[in-house]
């Protein structure tokens, strides 16, 4: 353990305070002694630390040719070309699935999806443990499907699909970890 001396941002020394039994410091000059960024959004009257990071898309790993595409036939959904994806829209297939490898380096996966699917499931191939289970149809869009994945090193995703015409498009460009 190391005492550490707490400064405001001229550098003068902050003392604790201490009010109906509870020590209070500053956020601040906590963030400034572990080195940890810190910002304030005032839309949400929220106080953030930690470096703010922009995702990694999902296509920096390599996917199996079956599945991934940059022809446009595949990568234009609802009118909008996403350049890369996953894709699935085989005749007669009563499901679907694909694999991603977080290697335990992110928190979140932010998963885009355009499908008519009555369900996806996500889990964590080690554990088994389901993550995040949710339905999509083409009335939703482009639908964003946020999934906590600290500590997972590989990804299942499973689309069960009841009729030969549902299929889904995943975005590789806008889908991805943090």
């Amino acid at each position: 353990m190391k005492s550490v001396q707490l400064n405001d941002e001229q550098g003068n020394a902050i003392l604790p305070i201490t009010y109906e039994g509870n020590t209070y410091l500053p956020v601040r000059a906590v963030a400034g002694a572990l080195k940890v960024a810190v910002d304030y959004d005032k839309e949400t009257s929220t106080v953030l630390l930690g470096e703010k990071t922009e995702g990694v898309a999902i296509k920096t790993q390599k996917f199996s040719d079956a599945d991934y595409s940059k022809d446009k036939k595949h990568t234009t959904y609802a009118n909008k070309d996403y350049q890369e994806v996953l894709y699935d829209v085989r005749d007669a297939v009563r499901s679907g699935s694909f694999m991603l490898f977080p290697d335990k380096k992110y928190q979140k996966l932010v998963l885009q999806i355009g499908a008519d699917i009555p369900k996806i499931k996500i889990e964590d191939s080690d554990t088994k443990a389901l993550l995040k289970e949710e339905s999509v149809a083409v009335k939703d869009g482009m639908k964003t499907i946020e999934v906590d994945i600290s500590g997972v090193k590989e990804l299942f995703i499973y689309f069960e699909k009841l009729n030969s015409d549902a299929g889904y498009v995943v975005p590789l460009t806008t889908s991805y970890y943090k």
